[in-house]
Formats: C-alpha cells, sequence, structure tokens
C-alpha cells in the first residue's frame, strides 16, 4: 500500500547527499563521496541518481509522481484541484525542511543549479497545464486563460516557497508556524482560483442562485399556520 505524501519518510540517500553538498561544496564533493554519504556503491549511486545533479533533485521526480497521482485521483473541481496539489509540493518542503533549505543554499551558490530548478518548476507548470486542458470544457473559453492560471499557481507557491526557506529557522515555533504559511498559501491560492473561475469555467459556475422572494397578503389576525401555508403555495 502507498503511503499519502503526508506520511511517506524521508529519502535518507537523498537528504544525505544534498546535506554533504552543501556542507562540502558542490565542486569540492566527489560521487564516490556521495555514495558513501548515502550508503550504496559508487556503481548503485550512478543507477538511482545518474549525477551530481540529479541527486540534488532526486526528491523533485518523487513529488512530481505525487502531484500527478493527487490530480489524477481528485475529486475537487479542476482549479480547486490544481491548488491542493501545488500545497502538497508546499507539504512536502516543509516536511523535509533541513533538505529543502541546504538544496536552496545550493542553488544560489550554483548558477547551473539555479538554471535546472527554473526547468524543474516548469515541469510542474505543465503538469497542471495538461490537466486542466483535460478536465475544463473544450468550447474555446479556456485557451491561454489556462496557462496562465498554471503558471499563477506555480508563481504563488514559489513565492511562499522561498520566503519560507529565507526566514531564519525557530525551532520553538516551527510547527505553528508552518501550519500558518500553509494556511496563508491555501488561502491565496483559493483567491487565485476564484479570480480565474469566471474566466476558465464561465459566470454561471460562479453566479450564486438569487434568493427567492415570497410576498403574500393575510388578515392582520393570521396565525402561524395561515402564514406558513401562505407562503407554500406563494412559492414558485
Amino acid at each position: 500500500m502507498t503511503l499519502p505524501p503526508s506520511e511517506q519518510p524521508v529519502d535518507k540517500p537523498v537528504a544525505a547527499a544534498i546535506a554533504l553538498l552543501a556542507g562540502q561544496g558542490f565542486d569540492a564533493t566527489s560521487v564516490e563521496e556521495l555514495a558513501e554519504a548515502s550508503g550504496m556503491s559508487r556503481s548503485t549511486f550512478f543507477r538511482r541518481f545518474g549525477s551530481k545533479e540529479d541527486v540534488v533533485f532526486a526528491d523533485h521526480e518523487r513529488i512530481l509522481r505525487q502531484v500527478n497521482d493527487r490530480l489524477a485521483e481528485s475529486r475537487l473541481e479542476p482549479l480547486a484541484a490544481v491548488a491542493d496539489a501545488a500545497l502538497l509540493v508546499f507539504e512536502h518542503h516543509v516536511r523535509n525542511r533541513d533538505t529543502s533549505r541546504a538544496r536552496y543554499g545550493l542553488l544560489q551558490a550554483v548558477p547551473a543549479l539555479r538554471d535546472r530548478e527554473l526547468v524543474t518548476s516548469h515541469r510542474y507548470e505543465r503538469a497542471f497545464l495538461q490537466y486542466l486542458n483535460e478536465r475544463l470544457p473544450q468550447d474555446g473559453r479556456s485557451g491561454y486563460k489556462a496557462v496562465a492560471f498554471a503558471a499563477a499557481v506555480v508563481a504563488v507557491h514559489n513565492a511562499f516557497l522561498r520566503q519560507w526557506l529565507r526566514a531564519s529557522p525557530d525551532p520553538a515555533d516551527a510547527g505553528d508556524g508552518d501550519r500558518k504559511r500553509a494556511a496563508a498559501l491555501a488561502a491565496e491560492l483559493r483567491t487565485l482560483a476564484e479570480t480565474f473561475r469566471p474566466a476558465l469555467l464561465g459566470a454561471a459556475a460562479t453566479a450564486q442562485p438569487a434568493p427567492t422572494v415570497v410576498v403574500t397578503v393575510l388578515p392582520g389576525q393570521a396565525g402561524r399556520e395561515a402564514i406558513a401555508q401562505a407562503v407554500l403555495d406563494a412559492l414558485p
């Protein structure tokens, strides 16, 4: 049985490799050292990860699979499902805070890794867009608006993630602070979905039914039963 993302264990070989790269320096660390830190042979390391660059982004591959699985299984309406999948990515980083922060330090120090991070972000964007294109009405309404929504979700998520990564960690407040940040991200993504919903699903998707107003004329001394019956009779 596959555990839900919130209960999946940390990938210890990846965490160990990234910690070594962050502490020792990307260029100063050999593949042999990474393999040893990860608890595997050099050949096994190459079979699993391929290169030093690949191990830095290895857990992105795992979370991208989880995102696609979450979208495929979602019972939410399309825009809410995409927002939910973006939250899954944020929660992954929060659960793996040390590894995520170590990777962020590497990205700031190694330009080639920053370039690859942009490619990785675009893969999430493509996954969201593909899902939207499969779920939204194919009536010509969405068009590039779906592209814009997928890009906006990734941009908002990444802005929250960078803010979290740059914040000075406070172990005493970590749990509560992380929950508040995740809740704030969820609220922003809901607002984003509401902004795009009319354009992607049409006004009918967001319009609330107008309240029914019933007017009756009764004698001044009418009792409750007479009033209730008159209202029922006047309802459309």
